[in-house]
């Protein structure tokens, strides 16, 4: 496994830590409260260590989508959820009446409103509205449609400072190419890529970071090399010809959702 850090003198400062592993597929655990966790994590490939950035942030996100349910419908749901729930004859009965007498009652009003969204939908016009003012009650409500997953980006600006360093540098580069490169075994078919575990670490403790956000596993989705990032071609004078700077910048997208049962035990969480 190869451990790599820069700077490689970096006292007792915070770090973030990146861990590769190798991707394992395998399968589906059900916890006793009957949420899945799939077990991915195989053995570490590469321990990377870099300076926290400048930039901390995290944004969380959850999918919340329009609805719409005019009373035709609603009509139509109230009797069909009836029907799956088995209501017994009366009460089924009693049900069905009343959306009988809704739309005996509504008849006239009803059959004017389908008839004329009929003919606009055919003449892709809203009939109803324009000559009557009017729309059907859409019953417009925002509904919630799961967790969304969430993305992070990290840039690091690295000068070699000596030989060693340099070694370092170069190495931190190729080893996120390599473990983001699906896996060829030279068969019919390609192996996932490493994924990685990302850490905000305690340079003092060296235990996770009390004030900053926690992150679960992720793939390297895109990864962007500067060889050049003062916008001129520079480099040192080694056999190499090591570049005189480099800017690293590394997408991740994380593999699973957030829960709230994920925010025990640590004071930010995720």
């Amino acid at each position: 496994m190869a451990n790599l850090r820069y700077p490689l003198s970096p006292g007792r400062g915070d770090f973030i830590m990146f861990v590769a592993r190798k991707y394992v597929a395998g399968g589906v655990e059900i916890d006793p409260d009957f949420g899945l966790t799939t077990k991915r994590l195989g053995g570490e490939v590469a321990n990377i260590c870099l300076p926290i950035q400048s930039s901390i942030t995290d944004s969380n996100g959850v999918d919340w989508k329009e609805d719409r349910l005019d009373p035709l419908r609603a009509g139509a749901a109230d009797i069909a959820i009836g029907a799956v729930e088995g209501e017994e004859g009366q009460k089924f009965k009693e049900r069905v009446g009343k959306i009988s007498k809704f739309l005996n009652n509504n008849k006239t009003a009803i059959g004017n409103a389908v008839g004329t969204e009929l003919i606009g939908s055919a003449l892709n016009t809203n009939l109803l509205a324009r000559f009557g003012g009017k729309v059907v009650n859409p019953n417009l409500e925002l509904l919630f449609g799961g967790p969304q997953l969430r993305n992070f980006t990290f840039t690091f600006f690295m000068v070699a400072r000596e030989p060693r360093e340099a070694e370092q540098i170069k190495g931190i580069i190729k080893a996120f190419k390599k473990s983001m490169s699906a896996k060829s075994g030279g068969g019919a078919f390609l192996e996932a890529p490493d994924i990685f575990e990302i850490k905000y670490m305690d340079g003092d403790t060296g235990q996770l970071h009390n004030s900053l956000n926690k992150i679960k596993q992720s793939a390297l989705q895109n990864m962007t090399v500067d060889y050049t990032p003062a916008g001129t071609y520079s480099t040192f004078a080694d056999v190499d010809k090591t570049m005189t700077a480099y800017r690293m910048t590394l997408q991740f997208g994380e593999l699973d959702p957030i829960y709230d049962r994920d925010y025990d035990g640590h004071p930010i969480g995720f």
